[in-house]
């Protein structure tokens, strides 16, 4: 069996965690520090063409720091008017 692809194991991530929302740095870790934000996107579309759901994300702000974090939100409990195919 071959090695999962990182948006394989994103897609696992999200899949397995409906609505919750993850850190921006575990999804670093778990789907490659340089592109991962790319791979969310990709996911993203993925997802929406699929009608499956949508990735959704979050930033908080600290006067140091900011926290990205994201989550997955299956088409069944988005709100009507934010789906996009």
């Amino acid at each position: 069996m071959s090695k999962p692809t990182y948006v394989q194991i994103l897609r696992a991530v999200f899949l397995s965690r409906p609505n919750m929302w993850v850190d921006g740095r575990y999804l670093a870790r778990h789907a490659g520090y340089a592109a991962w934000r790319s791979r969310v996107s990709d996911l993203r579309l993925e997802l929406r063409k699929a009608q499956i759901g949508t990735i959704e994300n979050r930033v908080t702000r600290y006067p140091d720091f900011r926290v990205s974090e994201y989550r997955f939100v299956p088409r069944k409990e988005e709100p009507h008017n934010r789906f996009v195919p």
